[in-house]
């Protein structure tokens, strides 16, 4: 099981940074774990709610058939098949004092083939790489103007 969490804080409003991790599409131009999202839903207001996605976890590349789901508050991802037993990943953002604390939890589970491959080093080097990678590559690009 791989899991963990991490916060950052980002110097740019709660909405901006919402927008950025709500661009489901935009994953693969900032989030270290994305190479490709290809949508296959999307809700009333065109936001990704479902996509074929393929993933860079460093020993090997994954596909995934996720899902979103878009909050006030927070933006969901979960497996609904692919390569992995299980995954949740969550971007939960509020604002304090101007700035935006940016929350990313994950869970995976890899099913037991591939965990047999996430283990010690391996283990912590990807979720060292998904998690503070993906804080690290929302802040660029927020900074490069979202």
């Amino acid at each position: 099981m791989l899991a963990g969490q991490k916060s950052l804080t980002i110097q740019a409003p709660a909405a901006a940074v919402l927008a950025v991790v709500g661009d489901i599409e935009g994953y693969p131009d900032w989030h270290p774990f994305f190479l490709s999202v290809r949508p296959t839903a999307r809700d009333a207001q065109g936001r990704v709610i479902a996509a074929d996605c393929r993933h860079n976890a460093s020993v090997t590349t994954l596909s995934t058939v996720l899902e979103f789901i878009h909050a006030d508050s927070a933006v969901t991802a979960r497996r609904r098949g692919g390569d992995l037993r299980a995954l949740e990943g969550v971007f939960e953002v509020r604002e304090e004092d101007g700035a935006s604390v940016v929350t990313h939890r994950l869970l995976v589970d890899p099913g037991a083939r591939l965990g047999l491959l996430l283990r010690g080093p391996v283990e912590e080097r990807v979720r060292t790489r998904v998690l503070e990678g993906a804080l690290d590559g929302l802040q660029a690009q927020l900074a490069r103007g979202g």
